[in-house]
C-alpha cells in the first residue's frame, strides 16, 4: 500500500536515485536491466526481445492473447501521427514540459514515464526537451515494438497501465497520459511527491466532422475534461487547464488511417465508413485539453 503523503520525505529519493525504477510483476522487487534479460533479486526473469523491449505482461493480467491495438491500427496510429496532424498537440506538451523543468535544479536526474504511450511518438518528441530515462508502458506489444525500433533510447515495456503499473513507489518524476486510460491510484502510487502528472484528454469538438460522418455520438466529448479531474481528484489537484484546437485537411488514406486507429472504427458501421471512403478530403477539428496535476498531500 502506498504510504500517506505526510509520511514521504526525500529519503524516497535518495534511495532510488539512480535506481532503475522498473519493478518484477511478480514479486514487486526492483529489476536491472541487463543486455538480453531483467533480473530481480528473487530470481525472476525476463528477457529483452530482439528490438529491445520488455515484456512484463503476465498471462493472467491480458484479457485476450494479443491485448491492445494490434499490428493494422498501430501501423495507421504511425503514419497520421507522420504527417503532423497532431505536431500542435507535441509541441504544447513539449512546451509545457519545458516550463515544468525551469525551476528544477540542471543536473537533476528526471525519471519520465508515457502510460499508454502506443508507438511512442510523443514521448519520442521529447527527447530533445528531457534529459534522462524515458520509459514508454503500453498494453500493446505490436505499439511497443514499433516504438522500440524507432526511438532507441528510450526504455519500452510492455504492461497493462490499468493494473499494478511496474515502477516502484514514488520513482517517477513525470508521468504523461495522452487520449489514454488511466489507473489513478497507481498513478498516484508511482509519482514522486513533487512530480507531475499530465494529460491529454479529447476537447468538446475533437474530431467533429468526422464524428458526424461517421454517424458517432457528438456528445460523448464534451465533459472528458471535467470527468478526468473529478476522477483525479481524490489524489490529484488540478495546476492548470490549456485548451488546443485548430483544423487539418486530411486526404482520403489519413482519414482512412485517422477512423483505424479511434474507437470511431468499432463504433461507426460499414455502410458510414464506406460513404466516407469515397471523399477525396475532408477538413477536420483536432480539439484536445491539456490538464496538469500534482499530488495532495
Amino acid at each position: 500500500m502506498k504510504p500517506s503523503p505526510t509520511a514521504r520525505t526525500t529519503d524516497v529519493r535518495r534511495k532510488t536515485e539512480g535506481a532503475l525504477p522498473l519493478i518484477c510483476p511478480v514479486c514487486e522487487q526492483s529489476l536491472s536491466w541487463g543486455d538480453r534479460a531483467c533480473v530481480c533479486p528473487q530470481g525472476h526473469s525476463f528477457d529483452l526481445a530482439r528490438e529491445g523491449y520488455l515484456n512484463l505482461l503476465l498471462s493472467h493480467l491480458r484479457r485476450s492473447k494479443h491485448p491492445g491495438d494490434n499490428a493494422d491500427m498501430v501501423q495507421a496510429r504511425r503514419r497520421f501521427l507522420d504527417c503532423g496532424a497532431f505536431a500542435q498537440l507535441s509541441e504544447l506538451i513539449q512546451s509545457e514540459v519545458r516550463q515544468l523543468l525551469a525551476g528544477w535544479e540542471g543536473d537533476r536526474r528526471v525519471n519520465m514515464a508515457d502510460l499508454g504511450c502506443g508507438e511512442g511518438h510523443f514521448l519520442g518528441a521529447l527527447q530533445e526537451v528531457v534529459t534522462g530515462p524515458f520509459y514508454g508502458v503500453d498494453v500493446s506489444k505490436e505499439a511497443i515494438r514499433v516504438a522500440s525500433r524507432r526511438h532507441r533510447s528510450s526504455r519500452w515495456v510492455v504492461a497493462n497501465v490499468m493494473r499494478r503499473i511496474p515502477f516502484a513507489c514514488d520513482s517517477l518524476d513525470i508521468i504523461l497520459s495522452v487520449l489514454a486510460p488511466r489507473n489513478v491510484e497507481e498513478l498516484a502510487r508511482v509519482l514522486e511527491p513533487n512530480g507531475s502528472l499530465l494529460l491529454v484528454v479529447p476537447g468538446p469538438n475533437h474530431l467533429l466532422e468526422l464524428r458526424s460522418l461517421l454517424m458517432v455520438d457528438t456528445g460523448n466529448f464534451q465533459t472528458k475534461a471535467d470527468a478526468a479531474v473529478e476522477l483525479c481528484a481524490p489524489c490529484f489537484a488540478i495546476r492548470h487547464k490549456k485548451s488546443l484546437i485548430y483544423e487539418v485537411l486530411l486526404n482520403r488514406n489519413l482519414l482512412a488511417d485517422l477512423v483505424q486507429m479511434t474507437p470511431l472504427f468499432w463504433r461507426s458501421t460499414r455502410e458510414a465508413k464506406g460513404d466516407m471512403g469515397r471523399l477525396d478530403e475532408l477538413r477536420v477539428t483536432m480539439s484536445f485539453v491539456f490538464l496538469a496535476f500534482t499530488l495532495i498531500r
